[in-house]
């Protein structure tokens, strides 16, 4: 049974007083009901914002004045009850053990109420598959508890991660994933901030938000070794499939100058001989044919059909056109391939930090008196 005066506490003192009770106990060992309650005491310590007391000290100090009493004695020194005045807040809780004893599971109910009222102000239930995980799951669970109490002082969280698309929770709530647009209004005081995201592993860390301030966090999530390989593989085909669109579009570039440059030539002028241009002068004239062709390899004139060889060149000339504008349909195509492939397509050495190399060694000469030091990792 829980007694009254463990309602007491300086009054001296302008921080709200909050009581932690001793914790109702069933299935399990009574060790871990007062260990449970001493970590919620301690974390509402550490917050630094009530003054928090528990049923064991309250316990000594009844003993003390007590024994004060039996002796009879007034003035002397150290507290007694008259200095005590009752707790504006308690804290309650209830503990269920389940399951077997090798894997028992545990459920605690955390009940804040503020003294003279019958409704609570807030309660938090926690779940948890043995000792171990039950008292990792108290601070947060306390955390949020007491959230109630703060929320007259108002301060703002903001985000940042080093991943897009990470979940944001603050106590245990999700505001949104990263990256979050926007200030996240928060009670001043301590809050569980935690980013986690598949693939990555989980950080949980408290933020202390002062009022009227703006908190500024960013974490770095940390891959797991198959997540690295995985999307360094990934990146790696973007990668490589980028490299073959720049190829592509040098290729294609290549093409067109090819074309463009022996269309021209083959189109020539009315002065280069054996070019487009140079036959097609004669057939304008009504000269289709005559001795005008010259060879390197003759001094000789040569027949000329001037019509026949201008149909020709006009056809090589054609398909030197062709193969420039598709070297430059090509081209572009290579170069907006690469360009997005290199955009969206992630660095593959992006999370190579993170990744466990094995069977690399090293090895390093130090000097030292009388010779040196060979050191390696291996």
């Amino acid at each position: 049974m829980f007694s009254p005066l463990l309602l007491l506490v300086l009054a001296a003192d302008p921080t709200p007083g909050l009581a932690v009770m001793d914790f109702a106990v069933e299935g399990a060992p009574p060790e871990i009901g007062a260990a449970t309650s001493g970590l919620v005491a301690h974390e509402l310590e550490r917050l630094q914002l009530f003054r928090v007391t528990t049923a064991e000290t309250t316990r000594v100090i009844l003993g003390v004045e007590r024994q004060r009493q039996l002796l009879g004695c007034d003035n002397c020194s150290g507290g007694s009850l008259g200095e005590l005045t009752s707790f504006e807040y308690l804290v309650t809780g209830k503990l269920l053990r389940t399951g077997p004893a090798k894997e028992p599971k545990y459920n605690l109910m955390l009940t804040l109420m503020k003294v003279g009222s019958a409704s609570p102000l807030s309660s938090v239930r926690v779940e948890a598959k043995g000792e171990e995980k039950l008292l990792q799951e108290v601070p947060p669970a306390t955390l949020k508890l007491v959230g109630k109490l703060l929320e007259g002082r108002q301060g703002s969280m903001v985000v940042a991660s080093s991943e897009v698309g990470a979940a944001v929770k603050i106590d245990d709530t999700q505001v949104g994933t990263t990256p979050l647009q926007a200030r996240v209004p928060v009670a001043a005081g301590p809050h569980l901030l935690t980013v986690e995201k598949d693939g990555f592993s989980q950080v949980r860390k408290e933020v202390r938000v002062s009022a009227d301030q703006v908190s500024d966090e960013f974490v770095r999530l940390v891959p797991s070794p198959d997540m690295a390989e995985q999307y360094e593989a990934r990146a790696a085909r973007f990668r490589a499939l980028a490299w073959t669109a720049t190829g592509l579009g040098v290729a294609g570039l290549a093409a067109f100058v090819t074309g463009t440059v022996v269309a021209n030539q083959k189109y020539g002028d009315p002065q280069t001989v054996n070019t487009f241009a140079w036959h097609r002068k004669f057939v304008s004239e009504g000269i289709e044919a005559d001795l005008g062709c010259d060879t390197s390899s003759s001094t000789t004139p040569l027949p000329c059909d001037h019509r026949g060889s201008a149909g020709a060149l006009k056809a090589e000339i054609e398909t030197f056109q062709t193969i420039s504008w598709i070297g430059l349909a090509a081209a572009g195509a290579g170069a907006i391939g690469a360009t997005v492939l290199f955009v969206v397509g992630d660095s593959p050495g992006r999370y190579e930090a993170y990744r466990q190399k094995t069977g690399v060694v090293s090895m390093s000469l130090t000097p030292a008196p009388g010779g040196v030091v060979l050191t390696g990792a291996f």
